[in-house]
This record gives C-alpha cells, structure tokens and sequence, in this order.
C-alpha cells in the first residue's frame, strides 16, 4: 500500500510579505479580459511543475494560499511510484506532506515552514497492487471490474483498459487499471520524463499488477473525518481502501463443498430468511442486478444483500449474477507491497 497522491494547500500568513510577493512573481498567471475595454474579469495563477514531467510534484499560489499537489513517492528515494518508500509506503500521511512541502520548497528557494499540520490537505490517494499473474489476466479482472455497477460502485468513466467509480466524486472515488504498460507509458510520453527508469525484467514482472487507487475528496475529509486529516493514522488509510475495494473483490472462496443456499441457511437469522435471500440471489442472476433491486421493499433488500455478503459474495458477484473468476484468498490475487515480493511472485 502506498500513498500516491496528496493535494494540500498552505495559507498565506504563515509567510512574510516579501515572500509572498516573490511568490506570486513566479507562477504563471491567468486572465479573462475584455478586449474592447482592456477591463480584467478575473485572474488566477497556473499550476507549474517543480520537476519536468507532469507526474512530478506540481505548485500554485492562489489569493490566499500556496496550494501542493502530486505523488510523494516521486519525492522519496528514487523516485518509484509503484511501492514507495519512507512515509508514503508507510502511510505515513503528515510525513508524506512534510517530504512534498520541503522539495517544494527547496526548489523555489523558501525557506522551510516546518509542521505539517499547518496545511490544509483536500485530498489523498490511497493505492494497493494486487499480483494476478499476467498481463492477459490482468486485462481479464478489468474486464470484471467493468461489470462492478449499482449499489455503492458506479461505472462513470472508462479509458482504454482502466475502469473509473464515480470519478467526479468528492467523497470517495475509485480506479483500476494495469501497472505495467501505464510504467510504459509515463516513461515514454516525455523525453523530459526524470523519474525512476524501471527495467525490462521490472516492467515485464509489473505487467501481472492490477492497480487499484482509491481516491478520499475533499467534501470526505471535510465532513465524514471525525479527525483532523493528520490524525489519520496507517490503519485507518489501509481500512478505508479494504473496505471500498475488499466488498467489491470479496475474500472469501465461494466455490467450496457447500452450496451457496447452504451457506445463506448458516449465516442467516433463520432458516427463512436465508431461503428468501437464496431466491433474491436467483432473480438477480435471472433478471439482473437493476430489475432485482426494485423488485424487493428496500428493507427487504438490505437484508438480503447482508445474508449474500456473510455467505461469502462480493458486491462484484452480486453485479454480474454469478461468482466471479478471481478472489483475494486465492494464490492468484495477493497484495503486494515491494519489488522483493513481487520478484518472488512472479519468479
């Protein structure tokens, strides 16, 4: 697990005028003006990259603030953004800020405003590599993935082989897509591109890693954080990417001795129940996730769907009517948290 991105912004007095002023001098700015009177609607600082790639980490002075914004990991070593190191494999997330604010800082020749918690952080990326083996088969989860709509997941936006849940959201967002050719990519879009070079052997063994970035908004850590944002210790982070990824995916082998009916008996209140989720199980698999959901009372629903989840689906299963190919538990999906253990994996 790693965190990849982070997006902060520093208010205004905690620096001196004249370098604030020397600030404001070196971003780029941006005006709407009328042409026919010369009159200014209004102006705005761009965003300017303190590396020379787009994925470096990347600087704005607006009215008010200095704001940060991109993946600590290019800040870190040397610069690997597929497992980091330091605060952002740890998920060390004041850390994190501490290492982006101080290059950010070296590099625009201001001296070091030191505490983290002195900005504001507006977003965080959580990120987790799941080995499946191959690229074919890398491609294979995605095209599962894709399949993962209704309930608290929404299909919005899809590019090329990378899967998107509620991109525009401001509370929690998600994405998947393949790690090895988007390594591939970054390298060769930009012959400015000056972060870490992988290899042949690397990109080849990072082509079985399926990506799966969750990303916390603004309006979540403004309202459903009951902490400050740098309180949020590694545990938290890691359980807020288990639980939005982990339901999907699912942990549990589905495929055993017993039958799903047998298993919706065992963990349902009463015998009753279990049989009638058992029969919300077969009008989904039948008519589809859609027409079941409105078929049932909501209550009745909910209860169906707990009895489906402790009987051992995923909200991926429940999407496609059927269990799906792939589960965390078996040796083909397993987190993986370092180059040492991929190597390993994929030897």
């Amino acid at each position: 697990m790693i965190i990849d991105w982070i997006t902060a912004r520093l208010p205004f007095d905690h620096f001196s005028e004249e370098e604030w002023l020397k600030l404001r001098q070196m971003n780029d700015h941006i005006c709407r003006f009328n042409p026919i009177t010369g009159e200014i609607s209004w102006e705005t600082c761009a965003w300017d990259s303190v590396r020379s790639d787009s994925h470096g980490v990347a600087y704005k002075v607006s009215s008010d603030c200095l704001m940060i914004q991109g993946s600590p990991c290019r800040v870190i070593a040397d610069g690997c953004n597929v497992f980091g190191a330091g605060p952002a494999a740890s998920l060390d997330l004041a850390g994190c800020v501490e290492r982006m604010s101080r290059f950010v800082f070296e590099q625009l020749e201001i001296s070091y405003r030191g505490h983290p918690w002195y900005w504001k952080v507006s977003r965080i990326d959580v990120t987790g590599n799941l080995y499946v083996g191959s690229l074919s088969q890398v491609q294979s989860c995605l095209e599962q993935l894709r399949g993962c709509n209704g309930g608290r997941y929404r299909v919005s936006q899809q590019a090329g082989d990378t899967v998107y849940w509620s991109h525009r959201s401001r509370l929690l967002s998600g994405k998947a897509y393949a790690k090895g050719p988007h390594l591939t990519y970054q390298m060769n879009k930009s012959k400015s591109y000056d972060g870490k070079i992988y290899t042949t052997n690397e990109i080849d063994q990072a082509n079985g890693l399926l990506r799966l970035e969750l990303k916390i908004g603004s309006q979540y850590i403004r309202e459903r954080l009951d902490k400050e944002w740098f309180q949020l210790s590694n545990g938290e982070l890691y359980e807020l990417w288990d639980d939005y990824f982990g339901r999907m995916i699912g942990d549990v082998d589905v495929k055993g001795d017993k039958s799903l009916l047998e298993k919706c008996l065992e963990v349902a209140p009463t015998d009753g129940a279990g049989r009638s989720a058992y029969g919300c199980w077969l009008v989904i698999k039948n008519e589809g996730w859609e027409i079941a959901r409105i078929s049932f009372a909501k209550s009745s629903w909910y209860r169906h769907m707990k009895i489906l989840r402790d009987a051992g689906l995923s909200d991926m299963d429940i999407s496609h009517g059927k269990v799906v190919e792939f589960r965390r538990s078996t040796v083909e999906l397993k987190q993986v948290d370092s180059w040492a253990e991929l190597h390993q994996l994929a030897s």
